[in-house]
């Protein structure tokens, strides 16, 4: 063998294992946060602007991630509540075409939506044919109950009910027994089971899909105490407390020692602990990844489901509003051919992340023709000069919901249109410009407000969503329901109380269960009082 030859063979060896490689069908790994805001990390997600960065927050992971993937400017939730995007983000559509729209979503319970029937991205990525293992860790979606169901091959639902809020504040939430105080809102625990995950793909080298869903930073808060105290010293520095801030909740014993002008800087620090916490279990399992030399070639996803429920200025509103506060969320990417340290400002929704990610997979199977994501392989690969495939209709968020004040927000291009359900006022904002939706432009752009209208009817007309009225109907007769029922009980056992010969703990036990009936008709009482008060109510905020 020639030195030519010899060179020539020595090059195609190590071009080998590359080429392998370019041919293996990517990862991808999704870390979503609940109720993380949009300016609640150590992370701008405006370079230009380290304001938008948290003051206090340490996130020194979610930091390394943004140096080596792309940060969002312009990243939206699907609602700004958990439920519905959490359903939304599933199945890549909005709220109103997935057909959940609020927390407690009367008519999709009315009308017995069948998520089942819907591509989740788990089954698409199965659909790919390419042997894709999926995962789903934490917390969940109501709706759709058991995650197994949606093509999910590994999740950790092992309790009575599928995960939801309660799984953040008990281990097991049916015998109300408490997480251990080394494991706040399970965080290490969930790090732990997704590296277990990691681990067996590290062996077995099949492409993945892992969801790792958070119940941090979600009420209620809770941290490490060492975590804590360091944020407690760190407050109590800048803040010139002599002698420092003491480590009482208000759910401990001795909660009274508790100076009242400290309670609301130890929630601070609290919060910040448990921010810092939830950071070192995402540290814990990117390393992970890392280690089992799967970092090159699996794309990572970190997210929120909603605003959060802290301040998020200079965002107005927060969770459960229809504000940029509530919608605007952070948001990074990266995997391969993302570039280091990057930023795209186009705007872009969570519903995009199937179809981005059936583009990314390779896929040939045919996706459903009623989706409203795109693809967002263009921006990744290219940052702000990449094309991005033309939307229907802009990004629509709509909120019909009872319990708060509701709007549909519209956002297309650099310009946000809201509209009350209620009262049917429309405000317009250069969001672009004015993120902190400051300068209403309604009285000055009445051509834009109607062609923006007729763009979100049309769109809103199309998938049938919900209308404001008929959501007020049907949480009525719920409601209305709800007291008959407890209305015809009470009647029982008043009946049933008369007896001359009724044994003193029967009749105790009938006394105990009528009072509880009678709290809860009072409860359903007030509830259809607020319920009409709401529905002729043109608030904002």
């Amino acid at each position: 063998m020639n030195k030519t030859t010899k060179a020539l063979f020595v090059t195609l060896f190590a071009l080998a294992p590359l080429s392998l490689r370019a041919d293996q069908a990517p990862n991808f790994v999704i870390i979503y946060a609940d109720d993380l805001g949009y300016t609640q990390t150590s992370v701008p997600m405006m370079k230009d602007r380290p304001e938008l960065a948290h003051k206090l927050h340490q996130t020194p992971n979610i930091e390394k991630l943004a140096k080596r993937g792309m940060r969002f400017s312009n990243a939206y939730c699907p609602s700004p509540v958990c439920t519905s995007s959490r359903a939304a983000i599933q199945f890549g559509m909005t709220t109103a075409r997935v057909g959940c729209v609020s927390i407690h979503d009367v008519v999709m319970n009315m009308k017995q939506v069948d998520f089942e029937k819907k591509l989740s991205i788990a089954e698409m990525l199965k659909e790919a044919d390419k042997g894709y293992v999926t995962a789903f860790f934490g917390k969940g979606c109501t709706p759709l109950k058991w995650f197994k169901d949606h093509g999910y091959d590994v999740t950790d639902f092992i309790h009575t009910h599928p995960n939801g809020n309660a799984h953040g504040d008990w281990w097991e939430p049916t015998t109300k027994t408490p997480i251990p105080a080394d494991d706040p809102k399970r965080v290490f625990s969930l790090a732990r089971t997704a590296n277990d995950f990691l681990k067996e793909r590290g062996k077995d080298r099949k492409p993945f899909y892992m969801m790792v869903s958070h119940y941090a930073v979600h009420v209620r808060n809770t941290s490490l105490k060492s975590t804590r105290e360091k944020y407690l010293r760190i407050l109590a520095e800048q803040r010139g407390i002599a002698g420092g801030i003491p480590d009482i909740s208000r759910f401990d014993k001795n909660a009274d020692e508790m100076p009242k002008n400290l309670r609301a800087i130890w929630e601070t620090a609290n919060y910040a602990a448990m921010m810092e916490n939830m950071d070192s279990s995402i540290g814990m399992v990117l390393d992970e990844l890392k280690a089992q030399g799967l970092e090159e070639n699996t794309y990572v996803i970190f997210s929120s489901d909603n605003g959060g429920g802290q301040s998020n200025a200079p965002l107005q509103g927060g969770k459960a509003k229809m504000w940029e506060g509530g919608l605007r969320i952070p948001m990074i990417v990266a995997g391969p051919g993302i570039a280091a340290n990057s930023q795209c400002d186009k705007p872009v929704a969570q519903w995009d992340y199937l179809t981005t990610m059936h583009d990314l997979a390779g896929s040939t199977a045919t996706l459903p023709e009623d989706l409203d994501g795109i693809s967002l392989r263009p921006v990744l690969e290219q940052g702000n000069d990449g094309q991005l495939a033309k939307r229907d209709t802009g990004l629509v968020f709509h909120f019909p919901a009872h319990y708060t004040v509701p709007i549909t927000s519209y956002r297309d291009g650099d310009y946000k249109l809201m509209r009350h359900l209620n009262s049917g006022e429309i405000k317009l904002f250069n969001v672009a410009r004015d993120m902190g939706e400051s300068n209403d432009l309604s009285k000055t752009m009445p051509e834009k407000i109607s062609a923006m209208v007729g763009r979100l009817d049309a769109y809103l007309e199309k998938v049938g969503a919900w209308k404001m009225e008929e959501v007020y109907e049907t949480r009525a007769e719920e409601l209305e329901k709800w007291i008959a029922d407890d209305k015809e009980k009470i009647a029982k056992i008043d009946q049933q109380l008369q007896a001359n010969d009724l044994a003193a703990n029967e009749r105790k036990k009938l006394q105990a269960e009528l009072k509880s009936l009678q709290s809860r008709q009072a409860h359903h009482l007030n509830n259809l009082e607020k319920l009409r008060q709401d529905r002729k109510s043109a608030r904002w905020f």
